[in-house]
Order: structure tokens, then sequence, then C-alpha cells
């Protein structure tokens, strides 16, 4: 995309652009690779993750967090667009043609979008689970279905309107600036903080039902506890993850602004590399969930056995149809072959009724 395929073009004359290295045709064929195989992975990821939580086969998907959950894999399904849209432009330079401006147009537009939504997404899903470990009898009241499919619009809205704002009158050097520290370094800070008081409500909560008595309460409260505790890991790690991925980027756009080296060819090699790693958190999300939360893997696993099912259940009313037709064939076969015997059997003796029929009336 504009913003992340190529340098962003500003409005500061003495700002040079990376557009001009160039890559050796190996490289480009590797880029090329890299950027199909990571499209792939993150389309087919994302949309078998989204169709398990649609069809959700063992009726537990059906939560605030699953929703925003949901939500995350549709903004990474379109970084998967994203990289596919790149591998185009690549495949471009690699034939020494021109640059598609829709192509580069569209994927700077999807790639914005779905980095927007997926931070604002991130922000949600930990305020989500701040209230369900710091305040979990109030958690029913405040984290409901209807307000987190109004906070998912709300993050589309805001996605969108961001996106369009380099288009208008701002400049991208202020654009890029405030769009790393409000949407990278800022809730960096917050959710790390935030998931580090997460973190110790936990520990406390669990050393303090180590104290009750073994209750059916205390003991469905500790089975809860455990399920908050993964579900806290497994955002922790995508929100590493995700950070990890848009790291690199971060570190470009300021050396973009502010270091001299800008002009070098490491540099504009750098670009591509930070470009490559911002589909890594987009391709890891849904191994993720299926690795961390139980309920995401048991209901993966009965997606797919229904599959198989459906395909085995096919196959067999496919022969046994076969077989079916094949048996009245075979019963038609029979028939009409015993029908011409009878017929051949009867038929002399009607000759013969003729024959002595005309032989009487002769006669007479």
């Amino acid at each position: 995309m504009a913003m992340m395929n190529s340098t962003p073009a500003t409005n500061i004359s003495e700002k040079p652009s990376t557009n001009s290295v160039l890559l050796s045709p190996e490289l480009l064929l590797l880029l090329i690779i890299a950027d199909i195989t990571f499209g792939f992975i993150i389309t087919l990821g994302n949309a078998t993750l989204f169709f398990t939580i649609y069809r959700d086969p063992c009726r537990c998907l059906r939560t605030p967090s699953v929703f925003l959950i949901a939500n995350l894999s549709v903004a990474d399904f379109f970084m998967g667009i994203v990289s596919y849209l790149r591998a185009v432009e690549l495949i471009y330079q690699y034939y020494g043609l021109p640059d598609l401006t829709f192509v580069n147009i569209t994927g700077y537009f999807l790639g914005a979008v779905s980095i927007l939504a997926a931070v604002s997404t991130l922000m949600a899903m930990s305020y989500d689970r701040f209230i369900a470990i710091i305040k979990p009898f109030q958690y029913p009241q405040k984290v409901t279905i209807s307000k987190a499919k109004i906070s998912i619009a709300v993050i589309w809205i805001n996605a969108l309107v961001m996106s369009v704002l380099p288009v208008s009158d701002v400049k991208q050097e202020n654009f890029l600036l405030a769009y790393c520290y409000s949407h990278f370094l800022v809730p960096s800070f917050i959710l790390t903080t935030a998931y580090l008081k997460i973190y110790k409500k936990i520990i406390l909560q669990r050393n303090e039902l180590q104290e009750v008595r073994a209750s059916l309460t205390a003991i469905n409260r500790k089975k809860q506890l455990e399920r908050d505790n993964r579900m806290v890991i497994a955002f922790v790690l995508i929100l590493l993850v995700f950070y990890c991925s848009f790291l690199p980027y971060f570190i470009f756009v300021h050396i973009l602004y502010f270091c001299p080296c800008r002009t070098s060819h490491a540099f504009g090699l750098y670009r591509y590399v930070a470009n490559e790693f911002l589909s890594v958190s987009s391709m890891v999300d849904p191994f993720m969930y299926a690795w961390r939360l139980p309920r995401f893997n048991r209901s993966f696993r009965s997606c797919f056995q229904r599959l198989r099912k459906r395909n085995a259940v096919a196959e067999l009313n496919g022969t046994s149809s076969n077989l079916n037709l094949a048996a009245v064939g075979r019963d038609r076969g029979k028939l009409t072959v015993a029908h011409s015997e009878n017929s051949s059997k009867t038929n002399p003796k009607t000759c013969m009724d003729v024959g002595t029929k005309e032989s009487t009336s002769k006669t007479t």
C-alpha cells in the first residue's frame, strides 16, 4: 500500500524517496513468493476462524469476547488481501512494468483500515478482559453482545475516517507520525499497564481461592479463573506479536523523516523488510487462538469433523445411488428377457389358433 509499500510522498521537497531503490531479480522473486505465501496463510487461517465462529458447532462462541475476536479476524483477513496486492506490485516491478495506481491506492486503503481496526480491536479486547478480571460481578452489565457490536461499528468508522486523512490536505508526514504514536506507542504503554494489573489480580484471586474450602462455588470460580487466565495470556501473546510486527515500520517512519541515512540502499531494503513484518501478526493470530483457547480448538475440530462426515455421507449417497441404478438396470434387463421368453412361448399357440380358425372357415 502507499503508506507501507512505497515511501510516503510528502509536501516537503527535500525529503527524498526510497522508491528509486533497485532490487535484484532474485530478491524480488523471493519477496513475491513470501507475499503470496503470507497472503494464502492469512486469508485461509482467518477465513477458517471466522467460519468457525459463524457456525459455532459447540455453542460456546456467542460472547462479547468472541465477537471482538471475529472482528480482529476480519481486519487480519484484509491484511492477507494487502499481501496479494503487494505481490502484484512486486511482479510488475520484476518485469520492469510501471506501477499500477489503482493497486497501490487499494492496497494503501485496505492496509490502513485493517491496521487501524486491529489496534482499536486489541484495545477493546483488553478492556473486556480488564472488566472481566477486575470487576467480575459487573461484567455481565458492562460488557454485553449489543455493546460489543456497537464498539465494532465505532472501530470501523474510526478506521475509515482515519484512512482517508492522507487524501485530504493533511500532510503525509504529520499523518504517519501521529498514526504511529496514537496507534502504536501510546496504546503499548496503556495496554502493558492494564495487563500487568490484570495479571496481578489473577494471581491474587488464585491465592485467595487456594485458602477457601473445597466447595462447589470455589471449584466453579477456580475453573472460571483458569479460563480467564488462558484468555488473558492469549490476548497478551497476540498483543506482543502485533507490536513486534509493527515495530520495524515504526522505526522506518522515524528514519525516513529524522535520519540522513534515508537515502542509502540499506534503508531501501529495510523498507521491504518492514512491509513484510506487517503481515506476521495477521498470520499468527488464528493459530494462537487454536493453541491457547480450548473452546476454539474444540470448535475447530468439530467443524472439520462435520465437514468430513458430510463428505463421507455424500460419497456414500453417490455410491449407493450408483448401485441402485445398476440394480434397477439389472432388474429391467431381467424383466425384458423374461417378457421376450414369455412372448416367444405364447406366440406359437396363437399362430396355431389362427391357423385352425382359417381352416375351419374354409371347410364351412
